[in-house]
C-alpha cells in the first residue's frame, strides 16, 4: 500500500538540519494521522557527513556521488516517491505539527499545480518570509536599480507591501513560490516535467514554476500551513554558493528575457545602489502602533522579510546565523497603505 504522501528532504552538507527537518516531518505526520514516507537525499556531501545521515530514521536514503544541486537531489527523490502526493523540501525547514494537511487539501484542487506554506524566519514566528517573487524584466531591473528613482522606489515598494500584507492574511494563488517547500500531485510532474538540472543553485523552482503557468495550472500559498525555514544556514556552508547561484541566475535571465535583457540586467547589476537610510549600531525599532516592518538585504527591500512593530522589534538571535557580513535595511511602513515612512540600514560585521 502506497503512503499518503512522499516527502523528499535535500540535503547538502548540513546532517544536524536534516535530522531536525526528517524529526519534524515525522511529528506532523502522527499529528495529521498521516501515513507517509520520507526519503532523504545527500548531494554528495562526502565521507564526513556518512555517518550523521545514517542515523536519521527515514525510508530511504539516496547517496548521489557528486551534488547535483537541489533540482538533481529533487529529482532523484521523485525517482524514488510511491505516493502519488509528493513533498520536496530543504534540510533547512521545520515543519509545525499541523503544516501539512492543509498543503495536502490545497493540491486536491486539479487546478492548482503547486502549494506552498507561510514561511517564518524565527523559532518564535515573529517574522514573516516572502512568499516568493515573481521574475520579471523590469521587475528585477528597479531592484537592481533602488535608489536612482526614488519617485518610482516609493509606489513601488508600497504596491508590493500591500499585496504581500494580503497574501500573509489571505494566502491565495500567486505567480511565484519559494522552492523550501512544495507540494504538488504526481500528474502535474508527468505533466511539465521534473526540475531542470542545469540550475546548479536558485532558480530551478522557477523555471518549473513557469512550466506550470504556461500549462495553464495555478500556484496557491497555504497560509494555514506554517513551517520554520532556517534561511541560509545550508548555503553559507558551500564555498560555491556564490558562483553556482550566479551560474543559475545567469542561465535564467538569458532562457527568460534573452542575451539583450540578461545584459540589462547584468549592467544594472553593477551599478551600486544608492538607498537614503539611517544607520543603526543594533538591528532594532522602537514599538509604533499600526506600522510594520519590511526587513532585506536588498536596498530596494524588495522582496522583504515582515514583523510587527506593536511592541518594540529586536531582531531574534536565531535569525542571525543565516546573515551574511554586510547591510541589513529595515524601513518602517503603514499597515493601512503600505506607505514606507523611514528606512535603516545595520551592518552585520564579518
Amino acid at each position: 500500500m502506497n503512503p499518503d504522501i512522499s516527502a523528499i528532504v535535500v540535503n547538502y552538507r548540513t546532517a544536524d538540519l536534516a535530522a531536525a527537518c526528517v524529526a519534524s516531518l515525522r511529528e506532523a505526520f502522527a499529528t495529521g494521522g498521516i501515513s507517509g514516507e520520507i526519503l532523504l537525499v545527500d548531494c554528495g556531501s562526502g565521507q564526513e557527513e556518512a555517518a550523521a545521515l545514517s542515523r536519521i530514521p527515514c525510508e530511504a536514503l539516496l547517496r548521489l556521488p557528486e551534488n547535483r544541486g537541489y533540482s538533481g537531489g529533487a529529482n532523484a527523490g521523485l525517482g524514488r516517491a510511491r505516493s502519488g502526493r509528493l513533498l520536496v523540501s530543504n534540510a533547512d525547514v521545520l515543519f509545525s505539527s499541523d503544516s501539512l494537511p492543509p498543503l495536502l487539501a490545497a493540491i486536491e484542487r486539479p487546478q492548482v499545480g503547486v502549494a506552498g506554506p507561510l514561511c517564518f524566519w524565527d523559532a518564535g514566528e515573529k517574522v514573516r518570509m516572502p512568499p516568493g517573487y515573481a521574475p520579471r524584466l523590469w521587475r528585477d531591473w528597479s531592484q537592481l536599480s533602488a535608489g536612482r528613482w526614488p519617485s518610482l522606489d516609493r509606489p513601488r515598494f508600497q504596491s508590493f507591501a500591500l499585496s504581500s500584507l494580503q497574501l500573509w492574511r489571505e494566502g491565495g494563488r500567486v505567480d511565484h513560490l519559494t522552492g523550501a517547500v512544495l507540494a504538488a500531485r504526481r500528474d502535474v510532474f508527468d505533466r511539465v516535467g521534473r526540475f531542470d538540472e542545469r540550475f546548479p543553485f536558485e532558480y530551478e523552482e522557477s523555471e518549473w514554476e513557469d512550466r506550470l503557468r504556461r500549462n495553464g495550472l495555478e500556484l496557491s500559498y497555504v497560509v494555514a500551513s506554517r513551517v520554520r525555514h532556517l534561511y541560509g544556514r545550508a548555503a553559507g556552508r558551500d564555498p560555491s554558493t556564490a558562483a553556482r547561484r550566479a551560474e543559475s541566475r545567469d542561465r535564467y535571465r538569458r532562457s527568460r528575457y534573452g542575451s539583450v535583457g540578461a545584459l540589462l540586467l547584468e549592467q544594472a547589476g553593477r551599478r551600486r545602489s544608492r538607498v537614503d537610510a539611517t544607520p543603526l549600531p543594533r538591528p532594532a525599532i522602537a514599538r509604533s502602533p499600526g506600522m510594520r516592518l519590511a526587513i532585506s538585504p536588498n536596498p530596494s527591500l524588495l522582496p522583504f522579510a515582515d514583523a510587527s512593530l506593536e511592541e518594540d522589534f529586536l531582531l531574534p538571535e536565531d535569525v542571525l546565523p543565516s546573515l551574511p557580513p554586510g547591510p541589513l535595511y529595515l524601513r518602517v511602513f503603514s499597515e493601512t497603505d503600505g506607505a514606507p515612512r523611514a528606512t535603516y540600514v545595520w551592518e552585520k560585521a564579518a
